[in-house]
């Protein structure tokens, strides 16, 4: 059946266009429970032995692989949609617009396309031809564009996934395939025509804007563009129907819209508060890039990295991972701490291009009270999604590689321990701040550091978090003697402040201390600490002169006993005895020389 003028005026390519959009927030729910089933899996793996704990967990990867090509199928028929409805409507847009021109103009059209000149003047009848030519052109084009769409929603949904979709789409390339590196990836992404690239951008694919090995410049416009779909998204069903955002967040399925809308716009929101809040254009006006972004991660709790600065330029980059209670949902992004370090860095060393990353990318504890704040589940989870990304930057850096520091505060720094001694990232230094504990890492020998890396840790001596790690395996016994409440592990690992643990400890101490506080577990990154001057340093790469700066402390350890130095009889000479000292074994590293200082030698005037 050949395509005619009518048939083109009813078809409604917008609604391949918005079946597209629909499908997207089907694939970013089966993302999410993917992610947690890997999560569910890694756990598995790590706690359960023996042939049973092998078949299941051959049974969920088959399960994994199949939602895997389940997921390929849905981004093909995705694209297909989008690709196919966005061509189709604008040949449908200009074949009737051409023919209304030609009606207007007293021209006849019938239905085939071939173009009648009307009586006068006469001339006119020597364009009818080329009239017919061009609109009989255009119903060929649309024709081919529908039978192209067609061929690649069958190829997506029955038969073999196709590795990129057939042929007049304007060729789109479909994305690398999930578990590809970071270095194939950027390799892909280079082979690319400018044309191919400038189309899978203005696609803004959500899988694109987060997939390691694409520059942060492309990342950025695509999960920019992602995050103003979502925001649009209720924008527009409360323009539409005549109410607020507020009603349509209220009631989604009275607007055309999915409880996944609502909190795809409201951590959209919060991201954007983020972006607005890092970049201050009225005092600090900061280069800012949304670096990763997926509003539906962690159940609705969202993932966001925003750097400051761009990572495939900066030859100083330092990742800042936060810990408990921290979210895109609870509003992290808008807090100051890689913004005072990235304008500390910048002071410190103006002339060096710096990057800082704001790294929301993992599922932390929600609270205190949070049971999983006392395990490590979280922890080694997010530690393999932050070593995947932190090894990526490698893989589009231009230029010399950079100076890479890993910064980890409260239950983020068990996170960054286990993605060195776990997952095997990869970065220059570690900071360890208010650290409750290393998990996997018992020394600073297992973080795997390159030739001249260091472990450093900031560990306010009234911190409270910071101690945790000095109760040892006493957590576990514990659990294990109230049959698991809280799972298979507990407790977080060894105190990296210790003297015995390898680490470099910098000066942390909060200004005004006054005995344990929590309050102090949240003072490191305060402008002109201590902690943030070392911090500072490290990450632009001059931590070898901490201890020229006197930013250098002692470890915390265990309780000594010895012997005085020297005893007085009555009626004889005072006799000196012999040095001896030593640590009492079995006892936690009680011993804090930080504790020790004059509340006068810890000053907030170390900033640059």
């Amino acid at each position: 059946m050949s395509v005619t003028v009518s048939t083109v005026q009813a078809s409604r390519p917008e609604q391949l266009v918005a079946s597209a959009a629909d499908l997207g927030a089907k694939i970013a729910a089966l993302d999410t429970t993917m992610t947690a089933q890997r999560q569910a899996l890694a756990q598995l793996r790590s706690s359960w032995q023996g042939q049973a704990a092998s078949a299941a967990i051959i049974k969920a990867e088959q399960n994994l692989n199949r939602q895997e090509e389940l997921r390929a199928r849905l981004c093909a028929l995705q694209q297909a949609l989008h690709a196919g409805g966005t061509q189709l409507g604008f040949t449908r847009t200009g074949l009737l617009a051409t023919v209304t021109m030609l009606r207007a103009a007293g021209w006849q059209v019938a239905d085939d396309g071939t173009a009648t000149a009307p009586p006068l003047p006469p001339i006119l009848r020597l364009m009818a031809p080329a009239w017919t030519a061009v609109l009989q052109k255009m119903l060929a084009v649309f024709a081919q564009i529908d039978a192209q769409t067609a061929a690649a929603i069958q190829a997506a949904i029955g038969g073999p996934v196709p590795q990129t979709p057939p042929g007049t789409l304007g060729d789109p390339r479909r994305l690398p395939a999930p578990g590809t590196s970071p270095e194939d990836v950027k390799k892909w992404w280079d082979s690319l025509s400018q044309f191919e690239k400038s189309q899978l951008i203005a696609d803004h694919s959500a899988e694109l804007g987060n997939l390691n090995g694409i520059p942060a410049e492309v990342r950025d416009q695509v999960n920019r563009a992602v995050l103003a779909d979502d925001v649009a998204r209720v924008t527009d069903a409360a323009d539409q129907h005549g109410v607020s955002t507020d009603d349509v967040l209220a009631n989604p399925g009275n607007y055309g819209l999915t409880s996944a809308d609502a909190t795809r716009y409201n951590n959209a929101v919060q991201t954007q508060k983020g972006l607005n809040k890092t970049a201050d254009p009225e005092d600090a006006n900061r280069p800012t890039m949304l670096w990763a972004y997926d509003p539906l991660a962690f159940h609705g709790e969202g993932k966001a990295a925003i750097a400051i600065g761009n990572p495939d330029k900066a030859q100083n980059t330092a990742v800042v991972v936060p810990g408990t209670g921290s979210s895109v949902k609870a509003g992290w992004l808008e807090g100051d701490n890689a913004t005072n370090l990235y304008d500390q860095m910048i002071a410190a060393d103006p002339n060096e291009p710096t990057s800082v990353i704001a790294w929301m990318g993992y599922d932390t504890p929600d609270s205190p009270t949070d049971p999983a704040i006392a395990t490590p589940t979280l922890a080694r989870a997010g530690g393999d999604l932050l070593a995947a990304d932190v090894n990526g930057l490698a893989a589009t850096h231009e230029g010399v590689p950079a100076n890479l520091t890993v910064i980890g505060h409260s239950y983020g720094s068990t996170t960054v321990a286990d993605a060195f001694a776990g997952s095997g990232m990869k970065a220059d230094n570690a900071v360890l701040i208010g650290s409750p504990g290393t998990d996997l890492a018992n020394s600073a020998s297992d973080f795997h550091l390159p030739e001249g890396g260091k472990v450093y840790v900031g560990a306010a001596s009234t911190d409270p978090v910071s101690w945790i790690g000095q109760a040892g395996p006493i957590p576990d016994i514990i659990n294990r003697e109230l049959h698991y409440p809280l799972g298979l592990e507990a407790g977080l690992g060894r105190d990296p402040a210790g003297d015995g643990y390898g680490s470099v400890r910098f000066d942390a101490e909060a200004v005004g201390r006054d005995g344990l506080s929590f309050d102090d577990h949240s003072k490191y990154y305060q402008v002109g600490s201590e902690s943030l001057r070392a911090m500072t340093d490290i990450a632009t790469g001059d931590g070898s002169t901490l201890g020229d700066n006197g930013l250098l402390a002692e470890g915390r350890r265990q309780p000594h006993i010895g012997l005085p130095d020297k005893i007085d009889l009555p009626g004889l000479p005072p006799i000196d005895l012999p040095d001896w000292d030593t640590r009492v074994p079995g006892l936690p590293a009680l011993n804090d020389p930080e504790g020790d200082r004059p509340r006068g030698s810890i000053t907030n005037d170390h900033g640059y």
